[in-house]
């Protein structure tokens, strides 16, 4: 739990590094005294693709040892200043030293060696994750994995010493795995397997079928047959068959993640499917189901966005107490 509270915070410095004022500077350069916490801090760098940040972190320590060196030279001709200043100038210069020789020793190579006994506890997770009707969730794993959920989803969570697997059972789920060659990361969606070192990738889980987008990296596809998918390609599963493989037309994040959801092409019923996962009401449809849709809608406000795909399909969208309902304008 303690290792999971690191980088969870971890995770809070890492959104906000680049907005810091010189306190929280300081205040970030304090929190990495802590190896624990340095460990953390790296793993989520390396989990969002952006390692670059832990060197970051590292130079603004060190113009902070830059800063409280000149104080305190300055200060021995001079009188004893406050307290206070005194305080922040040493425990800037103790934490740049604590920063540098931690991260210095994390950025050269691991080698090779078998998992102790007493690393087991610490490499094993097991947890389920659920996000609500119309919320998204995000959780860090223990490995430094980051999962984003889309609203009415499950995913179950099960790490070994040897293996990373998760199952997702229903929804949407965003993947950015941390680099782990030793442990594979496996995704199970009903029969088909989704492989892993480390990468991003997005696996949207519908009735009848499920769609898989990568991001970054390379990801392995084990169905009725291996696909290998490299970034900015995606592919279609249909009753865990290969149907279609296609190329991303934007490759930088799913659009749910920024609050839109992007239907080409795709029968009515599927994409109230994808609807259903922002309403807080289920979505009944009496109109043609395999009506063919292609919209951009803004799941922000999901009603207002129901009312848009009804509208343009020429239907009616009635609300009840406990139900919308798609019917047919001649109706």
């Amino acid at each position: 739990m303690e290792q999971q509270e690191h980088l969870d915070q971890a995770a809070d410095w890492f959104d906000r590094f680049d907005e810091l004022d010189e306190k929280g500077k300081i205040a970030l350069s304090v929190w990495l005294s802590d190896k624990q916490h340095q460990l953390a801090f790296q793993r989520i760098a390396q989990a969002f693709g952006q390692p670059e940040v832990a060197m970051a972190a590292i130079n603004v320590a060190a113009n902070l040892r830059e800063q409280s060196n000149l104080k305190r030279n300055s200060a021995l001709n001079k009188k004893p200043h406050t307290p206070h200043i005194h305080y922040w100038a040493m425990a800037a210069s103790i934490v740049v030293v604590a920063v540098l020789v931690a991260f210095l020793k994390l950025n050269q190579p691991t080698p090779s060696h078998n998992i102790a006994d007493d690393t087991v506890a610490l490499l094993s997770e097991t947890m389920q994750l659920s996000s609500p009707k119309a919320q998204r969730i995000s959780q860090v794993l223990k490995d430094g994995s980051a999962v984003y959920l889309n609203g009415d989803s499950h995913l179950n969570v099960n790490h070994s010493a040897t293996l990373r697997e998760v199952s997702l059972r229903k929804g949407q789920a965003y993947f950015d795995v941390a680099h782990e060659p030793s442990r594979p990361f496996i995704v199970n969606v009903d029969k088909v397997k989704v492989k892993v070192v480390g990468t991003a990738f997005d696996i949207d889980k519908l009735s009848d079928k499920t769609v898989i987008r990568v991001y970054d990296g390379i990801v392995k596809i084990i169905a009725d047959k291996t696909h290998t998918l490299t970034k900015g390609e995606g592919i279609v599963l249909e009753n865990n068959l290969w149907s279609q493989t296609f190329r991303l037309v934007d490759d930088q994040l799913p659009a749910w993640r920024s609050g839109w959801l992007d239907i080409f092409n795709e029968p009515l019923y599927l994409a109230v499917e994808r609807f259903s996962r922002y309403l807080q009401k289920p979505v009944e449809i009496t109109a043609n189901k395999d009506a063919l849709l292609t919209g951009r809608f803004n799941v922000a406000e999901p009603e207002a966005a129901l009312k848009l795909l009804a509208s343009a399909q020429g239907l009616i969208l009635e609300e009840h107490q406990d139900r919308f309902v798609l019917i047919e304008t001649a109706r």
